[in-house]
């Protein structure tokens, strides 16, 4: 199959949605997937490295550490580039920016888009809600609306999928754990009882 996963998050920046979205590439193409990376670039030219299309935007470190948001008309000709390669399915992992880019390939291809929801929002709601039923409320809203555009929501966690169930969002939530190898931690536990 030909992946394409889409992603706000991605090198140099640390953080858990690469973490799993470098994982989740390796993973695919060790099963023999083709997989391409529609990321944002830390400048405002869009330009491509090897299977990564880099989206030109502008920084909103004023809103949260390194975040990014998409110029208009960023990665035109890799759009193009993109929609000829064909991706079977669309993987989002942010649902901002990118997402806007996986919706659009998806529903021009007629293919499947599914999404990890990394980020449970309404635990940073008090930030810009006086209440936090309201906040919550706006998350839910904001959720809801994803849900129906994607086939599938993929939660990390047990704990994510009973929130995103008690949003009562439209489409199946599936648990796909993400983010570090456990298999290397396991390891170093057999050696120390050993």
């Amino acid at each position: 199959m030909r992946v394409l996963i889409t992603t706000d998050w991605y090198e140099p920046v640390i953080n858990g949605v690469v973490t799993s979205v470098m994982n989740l590439s390796r993973q695919l193409r060790e099963r023999g997937h083709e997989v391409k990376i529609l990321t944002l670039s830390r400048t405002f030219h869009s330009y491509i490295e090897g299977d990564v299309v880099y989206a030109g935007s502008i920084g909103l470190g004023c809103i949260y550490p390194q975040a990014r948001l998409k110029i208009p008309k960023a990665a035109g000709d890799y759009m193009e580039m993109l929609l000829e390669w064909k991706p079977d399915i669309v993987h989002s992992q942010c649902e901002f920016s990118t997402f806007f880019l996986a919706k659009r390939i998806a529903s021009e291809l007629h293919v499947p888009i599914v999404h990890t929801y990394h980020t449970v929002y309404e635990d940073y709601t008090h930030y810009f809600s006086p209440q936090k039923v309201w906040g919550r409320n706006i998350v839910q809203l904001m959720t809801k609306k994803l849900a129906n555009v994607v086939e599938t929501l993929i939660a990390p966690s047990d704990k994510i999928r009973k929130i995103l169930e008690g949003y009562q969002v439209s489409c199946p939530v599936e648990v796909i754990p993400s983010g570090i190898h456990l298999e290397k931690y396991q390891l170093c536990k057999k050696r120390r009882l050993a």
